[in-house]
């Protein structure tokens, strides 16, 4: 009987800390492995135009290789023998989840840069309650990977006590700001690699006004969103104001309807970058998704359609209280919701001044310099 998968990736993992790294080789995955999005996606578009790096991007998709690299980028599988070489001999890789971006074998003996992918509303990896439901082997496993982390960037110091709990560790803690959240004041070079249709020709076809946002979080339950949405109603509630709503649904969710049903709603791929689109968008209804802290820079209107608030705050739970850093109104039934939208729209200024607090708790710097901040940081901190 030979030695389970996860003892000998650690194995190899110990034996890559062996091996040179070149400094000027910097390594990008995003979670999953699939997509090209996240902060390692705006930041490796963000060195393009920087001299003397090398990124590379590692994916476990063909298409999106292939797209990067009909676009002039440097992109391999992961398990193919460039993407490991190329990361086993990376100085700095630059994660946005748990290691699920890459392999983690390859990376022994690199810098990790964990990125993230969002602030810390609800309670995340070792602080989830799901994460005591794993076996002894995977939760070792799991702080094995979360020790790998050299730095993990925040948006704001006062968020450094959450990373920490969550993760069992203490790294580096740069305030960087997400490199993902300069896509939100402008239109950055190779945004829409991979995306089909951009941003701008989404935003182009839509036949209307004024655009709202529908990004609900995903439960790990099974509940759908979708199922606390009356579509038709909505959709006339939006014609009659000339609106139209944009839905992203999270991947792991099946909305169960027909969009060509409707003339007002447009729902988007499941893997597609919403931050582009935002720039778009007159307000943003959501739950619990980090999405909003994030759209708070734009200080436009935010509606929260906390339906299920209660059992949701039992689990995963929060790091604060939910009712202290939602700066607009929360609606726990669909005729609310309804309301909580008009108002978002016929008086976007409602809320303005709750924004601007839960803004400055979020944010060190409100601006769209994140990428620029984070290559600074890596370049002192690691000498690449």
């Amino acid at each position: 009987m030979g030695l389970p998968k996860d003892v000998l990736a650690v194995l190899a993992h110990r034996l890559a800390h062996l091996l040179p790294r070149e400094d000027s080789l910097w390594v990008f995955g995003t979670r999953g492995g699939e997509a090209f999005e996240g902060n390692t996606k705006y930041l490796f578009l963000d060195l393009q135009r920087e001299g003397g790096l090398r990124p590379v991007w590692i994916s476990e998709s063909d298409s999106t290789v292939r797209e990067l690299r009909e676009n002039g980028f440097d992109a391999h599988r992961a398990d193919s023998l460039r993407g490991r070489l190329a990361t086993l001999r990376a100085g700095v890789v630059f994660v946005t989840g748990t290691m699920t971006d890459m392999p983690l074998w390859p990376t022994g003996g690199a810098n990790v840069v964990q990125l993230w992918h969002g602030v810390p509303l609800k309670r995340i990896a070792a602080d989830a309650p799901s994460f005591e439901g794993f076996t002894l082997r995977e939760r070792l496993r799991l702080l094995y990977t979360y020790r790998q982390f050299d730095a993990l960037t925040l948006t704001a110091s006062g968020l450094g006590d959450s990373f920490r709990s969550a993760f069992r560790i203490d790294p580096d803690l740069p305030v960087t700001g997400y490199p993902r959240n300069d896509a939100l004041f402008r239109e950055l070079p190779g945004e829409g690699v991979g995306q089909g249709e951009t941003a701008r020709e989404i935003r182009e076809d839509i036949d209307a006004d004024r655009v709202v946002a529908y990004l609900p979080t995903y439960r790990e339950d099974g509940s759908d969103p979708a199922a606390h949405i009356d579509f038709e109603r909505l959709d006339r509630f939006l014609a009659e104001r000339d609106a139209a709503m944009v839905v992203k649904f999270h991947p792991f969710s099946d909305p169960g309807f027909d969009p060509e049903r409707f003339e007002r709603l447009q729902v988007l791929p499941a893997g597609f970058d919403v931050y582009p689109l935002l720039r778009g968008t007159d307000a943003l209804v959501t739950d619990y998704s980090s999405v909003y802290f994030d759209y708070l820079l734009l200080d436009r209107p935010v509606v929260f359609y906390a339906y299920d608030r209660e059992r949701y705050e039992e689990s995963p739970g929060f790091y604060v209280e939910y009712e202290k850093v939602t700066p607009g109104p929360v609606a726990e039934t669909f005729d609310e919701l309804l309301a909580a939208i008009e108002l978002a729209l016929e008086s976007p200024d409602a809320y303005a001044d709750e924004r601007e607090r839960v803004r400055r708790l979020a944010f060190d710097h409100p601006d769209d310099r994140a990428a620029q901040r984070v290559r600074e940081y890596v370049r002192v901190r690691f000498g690449a």
